[in-house]
């Protein structure tokens, strides 16, 4: 027993290659999106191909639920796009993609209240009106997200 219980505060192989590619394709896609407000779509694709791969080596059992939840995800995106007249880039909705690829559906409106939580506290102004980066609170919400779910 106390066997198991020290097992579960170690990571294993699949979750530290998952954190490093969150956190590769997180920053790379934040900085960008900072410094121009749009980022590479070859980036977001290989993002998303890298994050396949890595459920396709560690985790082809549990894949088919991250890519259910990536499409759920990239579509709640795509519908604020929509509704919001195109306000939230598309940029944006490719990195919700990628953030469904790595957290469980259970895990999403953990992840869409941190970044929306942190996007107000720290665009406290009228965000309506002027473009802002996004991917940096997606990414940041992606990291938390994913971590919670690890130690829970």
């Amino acid at each position: 027993m106390t066997e198991k219980l020290w097992y579960n505060y170690f990571m294993t192989l699949y979750q530290i290659v998952s954190l490093v590619i969150i956190l590769v394709f997180s920053i790379i896609l934040s900085v960008q999106d900072i410094k121009r407000l749009q980022v590479g779509i070859f980036i977001q694709w290989a993002s998303i191909f890298c994050a396949l791969i890595c459920h396709i080596i560690f985790a082809r059992n549990e894949m088919w639920i991250f890519i259910i939840s990536s499409m759920i995800l990239g579509s709640i995106y795509f519908a604020i796009r929509k509704i919001t007249k195109e306000k939230l880039g598309l940029g944006d909705v490719w990195f919700g993609f990628f953030q469904g690829l790595f957290l469980y559906p259970k895990m999403l409106w953990i992840c869409f209240a941190i970044e929306t939580l942190l996007a107000l506290c720290i665009e406290n102004k009228k965000i309506g009106h002027k473009k802002f980066p996004f991917i940096p609170y997606m990414s940041a919400g992606l990291a938390g997200t994913y971590l919670i779910q690890f130690f829970f």
